[in-house]
């Protein structure tokens, strides 16, 4: 991301907020993200502005105050919020003691759903700010891993932008900014608009630090090659609903054998897993429906979830919200 991209202020047409009153800056930026407490340090009037998008699950925007402030932002257990520092400088303390410092271009801070945070603005930074699901990236890194993800990414605070994962994650953040702002063709589309949403998951995950590395340093070659070929096929015929003998058949070793190397290399069943994989393509249809009269009932039943209130209490015991209500805001963004 270029510094003329930084003064040409992205995403403009997208306009969100243009203030100089605290309270206002406060409500709009945390109806985009989530509730916050915003408290200006020094006496210079605030000039907040703030630009912003939805693309599928994501929201990806340009925010400054241009003034010195601090953010309080509590445990929500929803969202990742990753701000990539485009000017100025940002220090973030997170409630279990760890600091960090982003400066324009260099550095970004990760901010995780289960813990609080303090962020201290200087009155020249602005970030490009993107809010993710949690359930959204840790899916991502399920599906990327091919391993069940129980809990939060433990992302160390500040990810290093001069690195060339770093690198590859802000050519990314430039390519999905100029299609928004030029009006583009792959940012309209809601196929694309898919691939975009997997393109930044996907670099984020490379770029950002943590012990999440070592899943996705993992070879194949550390798992049996029966579960390997088992896992193959759930992803392959998902849509299908392979059953524990199409699975055997796949994978050429008897059920207990599949099951205990499930149990033992995931901690989960073959079911568990082809289930969680099931629901993270039904999100996907809903964040990207192909069309106006797609319903809930229709990607529910494409993947196999024939008793609408079973989907949707596994839905929202995964996801936060039910279907329908992830559904109505796509198609309200």
């Amino acid at each position: 991301m270029s510094r003329s991209t930084v003064s040409e202020e992205p995403l403009r047409q997208h306009g969100r907020l243009r203030t100089g009153d605290v309270a206002l800056a406060q409500q709009v930026v945390a109806d985009v993200y989530e509730p916050h407490t915003l408290e200006p340090v020094d006496r210079s009037a605030l000039d907040a502005r703030l630009n912003a998008v939805q693309n599928g699950g994501l929201t990806l925007g340009y925010l400054t105050y241009g003034s010195e402030v601090r953010i309080t932002l509590p445990p929500s257990d929803r969202w990742y919020h990753i701000n990539i520092a485009l000017a100025g400088d940002s220090r973030v303390t997170r409630e279990d003691g760890k600091r960090g410092t982003t400066t324009g271009m260099e550095g970004a801070a990760i901010l995780l759903p289960h813990r609080a945070q303090i962020i201290d603005w200087a009155a020249d930074t602005a970030q490009f700010a993107l809010k993710i699901p949690r359930a959204d990236i840790e899916g991502h890194l399920a599906a990327l891993s091919r391993t069940p993800i129980t809990g939060p990414i433990e992302f160390d605070l500040v990810m290093n932008l001069r690195s060339s994962a770093g690198r590859g994650l802000l050519r990314c953040i430039e390519f999905v900014r100029a299609e928004w702002d030029e009006d583009g063709i792959l940012a309209q589309n809601p196929g694309s608009r898919r691939q975009l949403e997997s393109m930044i998951l996907t670099n984020l995950l490379i770029a950002a630090s943590g012990p999440h590395q070592q899943l996705l340093r993992q070879a194949d070659s550390a798992r049996p090659d029966a579960l390997r070929r088992a896992l193959d096929y759930i992803h392959e015929h998902a849509q299908t609903l392979p059953t524990l003998t199409d699975l055997t058949g796949a994978a050429g070793v008897s059920a207990r054998t599949l099951q205990l190397q499930f149990l033992h290399n995931l901690d989960c069943t073959p079911s568990h897993y082809l289930r969680d994989v099931r629901l993270r393509a039904a999100r996907e249809e809903l964040l990207h429906p192909s069309s106006d009269s797609v319903t809930v009932a229709d990607v529910a039943a494409a993947w196999g979830f024939y008793n609408h209130g079973r989907f949707s209490s596994l839905y929202r015991s995964m996801y936060g919200e039910s279907p329908s209500e992830t559904l109505r805001r796509t198609r309200d963004a």
